[in-house]
């Protein structure tokens, strides 16, 4: 039966079309995820850059209200020489004690934030070579993507200029009955008589039928599953 051959023809076709359509419509998922990458990667730099700024302002802010501290402890040491009292004079004791304790802090806090500063800066300067990186192989990947997403492209247009001339040599309503098959997600919906059941869901098929199938003289259907059937005279007894 010449409608049998061009079923078969337009599904293998279909099967083709599908699988080139399946790896076309993975690319721009590909594309994203690389482009996440090198975006998750490019925000982190900005993040650590911006905590780096924010360490060396607080390193100049206590750097220079240590040099205040240290002005005040100078004008405390030199009023201890002109004080007049023991009052005045344990006053100030206690109020250079202060600042000296404050100082002494800032002082460390400084050398904190430096080591920080120095630990960051490193990890940035890492990270921009990560980054630098990344970004080659994320042009040159999307490069080959596209380069593929165009031949994928053709070869979905080559193919459906094939099959636009193959379902001429079928009938309208095996043609409509084909593709309601197709559309409902099964594999295939032209599926040989394996032995006396249905190549598609198993299900037992009449010998009657299989004799009529194997004439090849109409379109039959499995009454289980619904898909065309057909005897495949290659098969093995």
């Amino acid at each position: 039966m010449e409608e049998m051959g061009a079923l078969l023809k337009l599904q293998e076709l279909d099967l083709e079309l599908s699988k080139i359509q399946t790896e076309h419509d993975a690319i721009p998922a590909q594309m994203e995820e690389i482009e996440r990458a090198y975006n998750e990667l490019n925000a982190e730099i900005e993040e650590q850059e911006s905590e780096l700024k924010a360490l060396k302002i607080a390193i100049r802010e206590a750097e220079s209200k240590t040099a205040f501290l240290e002005d005040m402890s100078k004008k405390y040491k030199q009023q201890l020489l002109t004080v007049k009292t023991n009052r005045e004079y344990s006053a100030l004791l206690t109020e250079i004690e202060g600042v000296k304790r404050e100082k002494g802090e800032l002082e460390e806090l400084i050398i904190q934030n430096m080591e920080k500063n120095e630990t960051l800066s490193a990890e940035i300067k890492e990270n921009n070579g990560r980054l630098e990186e990344l970004d080659k192989q994320r042009r040159s990947k999307k490069d080959e993507l596209n380069v593929k997403l165009k031949e994928l492209g053709k070869q979905m247009t080559a193919v459906r200029r094939k099959r636009e001339k193959l379902t001429g040599e079928v009938d309208r309503a095996t043609l409509r009955l084909y593709e309601r098959i197709m559309n409902s997600r099964v594999n295939r919906a032209v599926v040989p008589i394996r032995g006396s059941s249905c190549g598609g869901c198993f299900a037992h098929v009449p010998l009657q039928k299989v004799a009529d199938i194997r004439k090849g003289s109409q379109i039959y259907t499995c009454d289980s599953c619904g898909r065309i059937l057909y005897y495949d005279e290659n098969q093995s007894n």
